[in-house]
């Protein structure tokens, strides 16, 4: 059985928040999305820290970096350079999730932002951010 992630934040260039989704089998109550709300935040001190550039979580995914594990979390990130694009995501630490699952995972949130953030047919931000709650809705 595949790893899936407990929830997912994407966090734009000026580390603002654009979406923070809790995975639909996790979405038990606010607790459960105030705590992935303030994994989100944690996981920017570690993107600002120098110390960055030094994690890896192996070396095939260099730009994936295993940021913390806390209350059964495992939290991972990415930092997209060209867009300055955060992607964190959490999964619960006794599921196994290989560099593999890593890499798949990260790569398909990115591909999915990517889709939405180009579509033509999006007027606004809020207009983005639905249609990616939608998008991982969907997948995750």
């Amino acid at each position: 059985m595949e790893a899936k992630p407990c929830f997912i934040s994407l966090i734009d260039h000026n580390d603002r928040p654009l979406l923070v989704f809790v995975a639909k089998d996790e979405n038990t109550g606010n607790d459960v999305e105030f705590k992935f709300n303030t994994f989100s935040n944690m996981a920017l001190d570690y993107f600002s820290s120098d110390l960055y550039e030094w994690m890896n979580t192996s070396q095939e995914n260099r730009e994936i970096k295993d940021l913390f594990q806390l209350e059964g979390v495992a939290v991972y990130g990415k930092l997209v350079k060209q867009t300055s694009l955060k992607i964190v995501v959490g999964f619960w630490s006794q599921s196994e999730c290989g560099h593999e699952t890593l890499g798949r995972v990260f790569n398909e949130i990115s591909r999915l932002y990517v889709r939405c953030k180009f579509n033509p047919f999006l007027e606004s931000n809020e207009d983005l951010i639905e249609q990616l709650q939608k998008t991982l809705s969907e997948r995750f």
